[in-house]
């Protein structure tokens, strides 16, 4: 939380007041924007409907600071804040995912980053330029191409079955422009490799990719204006927009060779843990694995993206907030796995280490999750290497003198003008 900010209950908001955060998603409010000042006590109404807390930021002008009591309120119902730790075991964490769990697969790793990289990089471009023809038949009447849907799929399912880093690399290389084709996409890898993570058969995996990969189509049934509509939607087209997960089952249903697993991911990716979601409102075990992993998947990837009204979080806020939203939004279990699958500092993050360097997070460590590999761009004085060094953390390498060098903290998107993108590519 940032030192600007305070957690206040709704019941305690105030006209004037800079809403910087809430206790959930933006995506899964008619609150689509990231922050807002309140201006009428509608906006505390309707706050209200959604929220049980939210954060108000003091740096914003004109802000009404908290009186006194709101503050005390605030404190003495506020439990500290802590950082994300997961040390949970694996087995016992499925067992609570899964209920009572097969024989899981075990998918080792059996390419390095730099020979899957390519690969992953062409069936990540083809599967996106699939979407990209699946979104101009349905407009203009036709069916679903759905063998090439399929094969594009099992592609990229092979290549995260090899190497998960690859994929989850490419994931990074986020443009607000594209959203609409690439976020079904990158979403699809996270829940292959999260799927992968959790030990489930290729099948499986098959299933859950190309329903993750569909589950926005319904969508194509509304009209643009509101799907990239800037401001606050109303009730009547934020009920609308609930109703796209209707209109994906029905065109699912309507395709030949879509079975009833697949039809499940796009029926429940907006159902939440604690009966919140829609359409039906399921808690818990009553919403499917699939159904649980798209919605995590969905959300992460979507908050971590630039959308037309909203800022990307850095993958490292992202984890904290999913983090933050678990036993509400998404299953505990499932999140701590989800983070021991991506790593407490996912693919892509820029770190500075404790040596003063900085670098992006190349790959994750499968044992120990915070000592992931780092390919490291600029040197203590912040001044870029001729040639980017690569440190294994879990090797445990020193400095010069004798210090383990570790993290020492995430930075934001795009600090000292890197661009993730233009390495390891």
């Amino acid at each position: 939380m940032s030192h600007t900010e305070s957690k206040i209950y709704v019941e305690d908001l105030k006209i004037g007041m800079y809403v910087s955060r809430l206790d959930r998603p933006w995506v899964e409010t008619r609150f689509l924007f990231q922050g807002f000042r309140i201006s009428t006590q509608e906006d505390i109404d309707e706050l209200r409907d959604f929220c049980e807390y939210v954060y108000i930021d003091h740096e914003q002008r004109d802000i009404a600071p908290p009186t006194a009591d709101v503050m005390a309120g605030a404190r003495a119902r506020t439990k500290p804040t802590v950082s994300v730790i997961v040390h949970t075991g694996k087995a016992d964490k499925l067992g609570e995912i899964f209920r009572a769990p097969p024989q899981r697969e075990v998918y080792p790793v059996t390419t390095s980053l730099d020979k899957e990289m390519a690969p992953a990089r062409a069936s990540r471009d083809a599967t996106i330029g699939l979407v990209s023809d699946l979104i101009t038949d349905l407009k203009a009447g036709r069916n679903i191409a759905l063998p090439a849907v399929r094969n594009g799929v099992g592609e990229m399912i092979d290549s995260i079955i090899r190497n998960p880093a690859a994929f989850m690399w490419l994931t990074r290389l986020k443009n607000k422009d594209s959203y609409a084709y690439t976020h079904s996409v990158d979403a699809c890898g996270l829940a292959v490799a999260f799927g992968r993570h959790l030990g489930m058969a290729k099948k499986e995996l098959e299933n859950l990719a190309l329903g993750t990969l569909l589950f926005d189509i319904g969508k194509l049934q509304l009209p643009d204006s509101l799907l990239t509509k800037p401001g606050r939607l109303t009730e009547k087209e934020y009920k609308l927009i609930l109703r796209h997960v209707e209109f994906g089952v029905e065109i699912a249903g309507e395709t030949e060779g879509i079975n009833e697993d697949v039809i499940s991911v796009i029926a429940h990716h907006h159902e939440r843990h604690d009966g919140s979601g829609y359409p039906r409102g399921l808690p818990g075990h009553q919403i499917p694995v699939n159904g649980r992993i798209a919605a995590l998947v969905d959300c992460y990837d979507a908050i971590t993206s630039d959308r037309p009204y909203s800022q990307a979080l850095s993958t490292y806020d992202a984890i904290q907030s999913l983090y933050e939203w678990r036993d509400k939004d998404f299953q505990a279990a499932m999140v701590e796995q989800f983070i021991q699958c991506i790593g407490l500092y996912p693919t892509g993050t820029l770190v500075e280490l404790t040596t003063g360097e900085v670098g992006v997070v190349l790959a994750q460590n499968r044992v120990r999750r915070l000592r992931p590999q780092v390919l490291v761009l600029l040197d203590e004085n912040k001044y870029a290497y001729d040639t980017q060094p690569v440190i294994d953390l879990i090797e445990e390498p020193e400095d010069g003198n004798g210090n383990l060098i570790e993290i020492l903290r995430p930075l934001p998107a795009g600090a000292y003008g890197i661009n993730v993108g233009d390495y390891y590519l």
